[in-house]
């Protein structure tokens, strides 16, 4: 075995080849150590090193009397892991200390710091020692960074490699701090002692008692000691921090604290609640998962128990909420054959107008009327066209509480074939292009309400029908320039259910019946179109500012045809009859979810055109010189005559189209609908009419017009700040100063105009008319301010709708956040204000918050 005299002899000889190689012909100076070491030394015991050390230095010194090394300036030492740069370095080959500093000036300041770099871990200090056999070390002026935070500390002690204790020291999440952007930090957190905990499953800072600096003055925020569980490779359990206070219709409480709780890999769970003394209490529990490359979701199951005033008074109530959300998405490349996607949204009627914790206002809940929820399974098949979903749905109105369930909703799809396609080559042939489809849908409805939800009423008005329906066809082109389409439909429908209907002299109401046991219809139709697109240019002379107009024109006409099911010989009518002798007809499968054979037949002509005007003008900011402008992106009108029909052949003339204007910022919808008979009243008196056999009357039926302004900046020019060479730092980096020192700075900002009118008469003596504008706009009038705001304004009742206001300012490291809510429906007018540390590692600690909670009193 090799002894301990012959190692250090080799290395003694490693070092001075080393130093041969890289000296300078003049002449090494000689540098005192001065390097101070602290009285608090590190007692080791002499081990063998593990590994190679390899050194570095502009100057490379070598005492082997007593076993040292000097590197001096640009210095490095690099050992396992472990790299430590400096100005000056000293290693004892005796012990396996390196005492390290880093550069100093002419006054003996230090100028530039040692770094020390482990596992991709950087640490900075002013001056250090440090032991290769027991990796552990005291270092003076340590700066570091765990996640978010940076720790400074005056001293701090290695005790391995994921721990050290520090002694006065500070941690800070200011981001110019971090950046050394900033000599001083914004704010800091200020402690005696202090335990930093590394590593890959464990980050922790453990802190005495601790002080918050608000820009180097102390406040009266004082910790007894600080405990934070850094983020980690692996989650920890912990206390969700929440608020308490003082509520008039509930009384003192304490408000969304909480736990979270890491399960497993893959799931978490956070649960919050709130108690007051009141009576009214509620619990929040969200359940979250993931695993990556395969699915994603949340579960969040809220439940609330609102009471109001005081049990006895006339004004008290007791409401109970709730409200259940469930998301899930499944990665797509996890199995392309079989897919599983949920969007849940359930609650209970009172719960955005009545919620304890209530940030429906401000969050514009309060106008939503309607919610929905869908679960899907999707399966495919690698060698056979046929899909099969099984879905779920549900509506609901909050309004009313009424309910529409689907369940289930299965469906077998056969996208569209072609039969006699060739089998290499195009489709050239009328016969070729022959197409056929196939859908299965099987059906279950249930109309409910909120209340009965979740028990066994929800089903007993439930409604069930299987559908069956095939869709076949061709397409050919006739002429070059015609497109020829032939198109059939067949449904067969399956339900178990049918109803009767008898009038009842006794009564004198018609009477239903709902009839049990299999029953079933057929129908069919079929269409015919011809299609073909016209080119009309303008051009004007060269150089004038308009270069050419080019009108698009789509004209289609169709013929359709279907026929009166509503037929004896069909079977799927009855009739009844009435107290004045007539006969009603009526279908047996009436309020089917699959629908009901039409009682009418249809054998018309389909007219429509499709228009397209575009307009090119010169533009030079264009690379090619010239721009294409829309003036109609569509404009479609269509009509249709029954020949079938005994009287009112024509049916009205839609005509619908868009444009857009001023580069897309301006967009203009529009729809009309004209009736071509004449409508007449039976009485003066009559508000209701209908229509008689005498056409060319053409009465408006119905107009809606939708206009929707985007503005911004832009709409004014450029403007360019950096124009002037002077510019801010530190928190002023966005600002420029011009020669007298006044400031410059960006304004962006946009808002967005809606103007949305609607007039309906159809066969009305009066006309309906709607008319608001929707106004939403954001402007930031400084870099760090933010202000935004919308309302509506209803100009037939002259009153504005609901209308929010929100304030943010960026304050380095704090967010402050001001949300105003002063008109709105209801008890919904509501303000909050939020001021706390961006960093998430703090933002739930150091924050403060205060609202207006609607405890119905007047705000």
């Amino acid at each position: 075995m090799i002894n301990s005299s012959f190692k250090y002899n080799i290395l003694y000889l490693f070092f001075l080849i080393f130093n041969i190689l890289l000296a300078q012909e003049k002449r090494v100076k000689t540098l005192s150590d001065t390097v101070k070491i602290s009285s608090d030394t590190l007692s080791v015991s002499k081990e063998k090193l593990e590994n190679i050390v390899d050194t570095k230095g502009d100057e490379i010194r070598n005492i082997f009397s007593k076993k040292l090394t000097y590197l001096i300036h640009n210095a490095q030492v690099s050992y396992q892991d472990m790299t430590i740069k400096a100005d000056y370095i000293v290693m004892d080959w005796n012990t396996g200390d390196i005492l390290a500093r880093g550069k100093v000036d002419s006054l003996g300041q230090i100028i530039d710091n040692i770094r020390f770099i482990q596992g991709g871990k950087e640490y900075e200090y002013t001056e250090a020692q440090f032991n290769m056999n027991t990796k552990q070390g005291m270092a003076f002026n340590i700066r570091t960074e765990e996640d978010e935070m940076a720790i400074i500390a005056k001293k701090a002690k290695r005790m391995n490699d994921q721990e050290y204790y520090m002694r006065n020291g500070f941690m800070t999440t200011d981001e110019y701090f971090k950046a050394k952007k900033d000599s001083v930090p914004d704010y800091a957190l200020s402690t005696g002692k202090m335990k930093v905990i590394t590593g890959n499953n464990q980050k922790t800072i453990i802190a005495g008692p601790t002080t918050m600096y608000i820009e180097q003055v102390p406040t009266p925020f004082i910790l007894p000691f600080l405990y934070l569980p850094s983020t980690g490779s692996n989650r920890q359990a912990g206390i969700l921090i929440g608020t308490f206070g003082e509520r008039q219709a509930k009384g003192f409480y304490l408000e969304r604290w909480g736990i979270y709780v890491p399960i497993g890999e893959y799931l978490d769970w956070e649960s919050r609640f709130g108690f007051y003394t009141k009576g009214s209490w509620m619990i929040d529990n969200r359940i979250r998962y993931l695993n990556r490359y395969k699915y994603s979701g949340n579960l969040n199951l809220i439940y609330e128990k609102n009471i109001n005033s005081t049990k006895g008074l006339d004004d008290y109530s007791e409401i109970e909420n709730y409200r259940i959300t469930w998301s899930h998405l499944q990665d797509a490349k996890a199995n392309p054959n079989l897919s599983f996607n949920a969007t849940v949204n359930f609650m209970s009627q009172n719960y955005y107008n009545n919620s304890i914790y209530n940030q429906n206002a401000l969050h514009g809940n309060v106008n939503n009327n309607q919610t929905s929820s869908s679960i899907s399974l999707v399966k495919r098949f690698n060698n056979n066209p046929l899909t099969i979903s099984l879905n779920t749905s549900a509506s609901q109105n909050i309004s009313t509480g009424d309910v529409t369930m689907v369940l289930p909703n299965l469906t077998v799809t056969m996208p569209q074939i072609y039969p006699f396609k060739p089998k290499s080559g195009p489709k050239k042939t009328i016969w070729h292009n022959i197409y056929m489809d196939y859908k299965m849908n099987l059906q279950n409805s249930l109309n409910t309400s909120t209340d009965d939800m979740f028990t066994s009423k929800m089903f007993k008005n439930s409604k069930n029908g299987m559908k069956n329906s095939t869709s076949f066809g061709t397409t050919s082109t006739l002429f070059n320039y015609f497109q020829l389409g032939i198109n059939g439909n067949y449904r067969e429908i399956w339900t178990t259910k049918s109803i009767r209907k008898d009038y009842n002299s006794i009564t004198d109401k018609v009477e239903t019946n709902n009839k049990d046991g299999f029953k079933t219809f057929r129908t069919f139709d079929g269409s015919l179109n011809l299609t073909t697109t016209l080119y009309g240019i303008a051009n004007f002379k060269k150089g004038s500012m308009i270069q050419a107009i080019r009108h698009m024109i789509s004209p289609t006409i169709s013929y359709s045809f279907m026929p009166d099911f509503s037929k004896d010989s069909w079977g799927y009518y009855g009739t009844y009859t009435d107290k004045d002798g007539k006969k009603i007809k009526y279908s047996y499968f009436e309020g089917n979810i699959m629908g009901n054979p039409s009682n009418y037949e249809n054998s018309a002509i389909n007219l429509s055109l499709a228009n397209n005007l575009e307009m090119k003008v010169r533009n030079k900011k264009e690379v090619s010189g010239f721009k294409k402008i829309k003036i109609f992106e569509s404009l479609n009108i269509n009509t249709s005559y029954n020949f079938a029909a005994d009287s009112l052949k024509w049916s009205p003339i839609n005509a619908s189209g868009s444009s857009s204007l001023f580069n897309s910022n301006l967009r203009i919808n529009y729809a009309m609908r004209i009736n071509p008979y004449k409508i007449v009243f039976d009485t003066p008196q009559s508000t209701v009419g209908h229509a008689i056999d005498k056409f060319g009357y053409f009465t408006i039926a119905s107009y809606t017009m939708g206009l929707n302004f985007s503005l911004d900046e832009s709409l004014l020019g450029e403007k360019k700040v950096t124009q002037y060479k002077k510019r801010g730092t530190v928190r002023y980096e966005k600002y420029y100063f011009d020669d007298e020192n006044y400031a410059h700075f960006d304004m962006p900002w946009k808002l967005d105009v809606g103007l949305n009118y609607a007039s309906t008469k159809e066969y009305n003596r009066n006309t309906q008319v709607s008319a608001t504008v929707n106004l939403t706009g954001e402007i930031s009038p400084s870099p760090y301010w933010k202000i935004n705001a919308s309302t509506n304004y209803d100009l037939e009742s002259k009153e504005f709708g609901y209308t929010r206001l929100g304030f943010m300012r960026d304050l380095r490291s704090f967010n402050i956040n001001f949300n105003w809510v002063p008109i709105s429906s209801s008890y919904n007018k509501t303000w909050s204000f939020y001021i706390g540390v961006k960093a998430a590692i703090l933002k739930d600690a150091v924050k403060y918050e205060a609202k207006n909670f609607n405890d119905h009193a007047s705000f």
